[in-house]
Parts: C-alpha cells; structure tokens; sequence
C-alpha cells in the first residue's frame, strides 16, 4: 500500500481512537449523574459523531462531539505522521529533484530520510499538523452526523439513503477543508524544507510559527489559501467517499457481527468499518494527494530568487 504515493489510510485511524475517547466521555458522564442524583444512568449515552443520539442536540453536545473528534485526529494524525512525511517527500521528487535523477522508493526514502536528516525529521512539523486536525478533523467528524440526518428525509440515523451518507460527508469534507487550508499549507512547506537543505538550499522556515510569520509577511494571507480548490475537491472526494463508506459497512457490519447495543457502537464493527473506509479514502485521494502538496509548495516568485 504505501509504495503508491499519495496513500493515506489514517482516516482509519479516527473512528477507533474515537471510540476509546467516547468511552471516557460515557463513563464520566454517567459517574457524575449517578454521584448527583442516585438514578440511574441514561439510557444512551455518547459523545461520538458516528452514532445515533437519544439525548437532545444542544451546546453541551457539539461541544462534546467536537472535542472528542478533535481529540481522535489529533492522536491518530500524530502517529501516522511518519507516513505522511514520507508521502509527501515522494510526491515532491519530480519537483525537488532535476529531472535526470533517479526516483526513490518508498524503503529506499524512508532509509534516505533516516540517514541524513534523524529519526526527529519523520515528526517535522508535527504542531501545525496537530493543528490541522484538531481543526479539519474535528469539525469534518462532529458536522457530519447533522448534515447526514439533515439530507435523509427525517429517516433514523441507521435508515439513512446512502446518498445522504456521501452528501454529508463531502459538505463537511469541503467545509472543515477551507477553513483549515492554512495549516495544511504551513505542513506541507516545513516536510518540503528538509529537502530543500539536502540540495544545498537554506530552509525557508524555522519552525511552525516562524512559517506562519513569514508566508503572511512575504506572499500575503492569500498565500495560505494556496491550493484551497484541488484541497476542498479532494476533501469532498474523500470525506463523500470515505464517510460514507465507514457509516455504512458499520451498520453492516453490526448486522453481520451482532452486538455492540441498538447505535452498533461495538469495537469489531468499528473495526471491519475503520478498514473499508480507510481503504475507500486511500483510493479515490490519491489523485487529489498528489496535485496538493505541488501547490501549496509552491513559493512567490521574490521567494523563489532569494538565495
């Protein structure tokens, strides 16, 4: 899978460090109801985006669904960074390197990687892609549920047509993209850097927020927006695709597997729906993952004469 470039299966990822945050989340919730009042607890209690919701939809519920998601990308994004800087290293090749040079492999840049920059250069820019997430992530997973019940009809979360699921899941892809655009472009300019330097070049940034500071400063806050459309389209592509497809091998899945209670929040449902969405994600963005990074690594021409 990862000699392809442009795969990306952390999505995943996602769904299952969701599940042990929601747990957290249950098991808080229902401690505190039962200490104030003697009662039991409620009857459905959860803090994912992913599942059916008894309780009403107000603050303290986005609240905990967007921290939750949040929380999940954050960890999840986190470990797979390795592979992503891989990726984009390799995505970068034909830019960064004259076109008579050989093409590495991805064995054969991970060992490149290792020996000449340290293991600590796979985690380059790991902040602003921890930002990333907490804000694309985090916004795409805790929208999707009420973008989801908004397109199907008035039919019950698990009843939902699947072209509801894809409508859902590309609008709040596309969204949670925009708005999150930024970040993605300050990531991509710090793992480009690194190359840069191997090549006899000086590194444009110093870190995260010297690269913030000093795209604004340069080439203007319409910088950050650089390649904001093939970004949204992939977004939309994958999250339409992806989404959907995890929401829906999950609620089959709970029929096939059985268990996991009435919303089929049970771990091996989750589980079989992680891999059929991460690999949904992985096949239809790969196209989108391999214009992206050109673009938004590409410099303002005053940037690019400097020395």
């Amino acid at each position: 899978t990862l000699k392809t470039a442009g795969t990306d299966l952390k999505p995943s990822g996602y769904p299952l460090a969701l599940k042990s945050c929601t747990k957290l989340c249950e098991e808080k919730h229902r401690g505190a109801g039962s200490a104030a009042s003697g009662a039991p607890p409620p009857r459905s209690f959860s803090c994912s985006p992913m599942a059916s919701q008894d309780e009403p939809r107000g603050a303290a519920y986005w609240a905990r669904s967007l921290a939750c998601a949040s929380t999940s990308c954050v960890v999840a994004d986190s470990l797979c960074l390795p592979l992503d800087f891989i990726k984009v290293r390799m995505q970068l090749q034909n830019e960064l390197l004259p076109p008579s040079a050989p093409r590495l492999s991805v064995l054969a840049m991970t060992m490149q990687i290792y020996q000449s920059e340290g293991a600590a250069a796979f985690y380059t820019g790991l902040p602003v892609a921890m930002l990333r997430q907490a804000v694309y992530g985090g916004l795409c997973f805790a929208s999707y549920p009420a973008v989801r019940d908004a397109f199907s009809g008035g039919n019950a979360p698990s009843d939902a047509p699947f072209c509801a699921r894809v409508g859902a899941g590309a609008l709040s892809g596309a969204a949670a993209s925009a708005l999150a655009n930024p970040t993605d472009v300050v990531k991509v300019r710090l793992q480009a850097d690194g190359r840069l330097q191997m090549m006899g070049m000086h590194a444009r940034y110093k870190g995260t927020l010297d690269a913030f500071a000093s795209i604004g400063r340069k080439e203007g806050l319409a910088a950050f927006w650089r390649g904001t459309v093939p970004n949204v389209q992939r977004a939309a592509v994958v999250n339409g695709c992806g989404i959907a497809a995890y929401d829906q091998s999950k609620q089959t899945a709970k029929f096939l597997l059985g268990g996991g209670g009435s919303d089929g929040d049970s771990l091996s449902a989750r589980f079989v729906a992680a891999l059929v969405g991460g690999c949904v994600t992985a096949f239809v963005g790969c196209p989108f993952d391999v214009l992206k990074p050109r673009l938004m690594n590409e410099m303002h021409a005053a940037d690019k004469a400097a020395p």
